[in-house]
């Protein structure tokens, strides 16, 4: 699925100025600090109104429609799982598509019953990873998204992204 998108927001003191152009596959943004990565992805996600903007995916144009409906997957950088739902209800409010593949893949079935406040960061990484992939989206979102997990499940994870 590619993706195309120019946007212009001013930020006080920053301006975000972007082009691009993602084919099918994965596509990285690096850049130092404060560089505008995560308002890109934010506002690619639809959670960013920027003052100018033109985004499509697969050939649909986004503008206008709300994050619901942009067939988007979000991984946020610190997770954002919801502390009143245990892990398998924050999981099942992406959705329910494949769920048991996803629970197995990113190692959750110990984890289901629990709160998020007493998963370590990268459980509840792996959650979140989880929570966006049972939406089935057409693109995946991620800012940082294998950070907090431990060298040898970030392997592990970068395969199954890839795949």
């Amino acid at each position: 699925m590619s993706l195309s998108a120019t946007l212009r927001h001013a930020y006080p003191g920053f301006s975000l100025d972007v082009t691009l152009v993602a084919p099918a596959g994965i596509t990285a943004l690096f850049g130092p600090s404060g560089s505008g990565k995560t308002s890109i992805i934010r506002a690619l996600a639809g959670l960013l109104t920027c003052d100018e903007a033109s985004i499509t995916l697969a050939g649909l144009d986004l503008k206008g429609l709300p994050p619901h409906k942009r067939g988007i997957g979000y991984v946020f950088q610190d997770t954002r799982l919801f502390p009143h739902l245990s892990v398998l209800k924050n999981l099942r409010y992406g959705g329910q598509a494949q769920e048991e593949a996803v629970i197995n893949v990113l190692g959750l079935e110990a984890l289901l019953n629990r709160a998020p406040h007493t998963l370590s960061g990268g459980e509840a990484q792996r959650v979140a990873l989880g929570r966006a992939i049972v939406r089935e989206p057409k693109a995946f979102m991620m800012d940082e998204p294998l950070g907090a997990l431990d060298a040898e499940f970030r392997e592990h994870m970068a395969e199954e992204l890839r795949a």
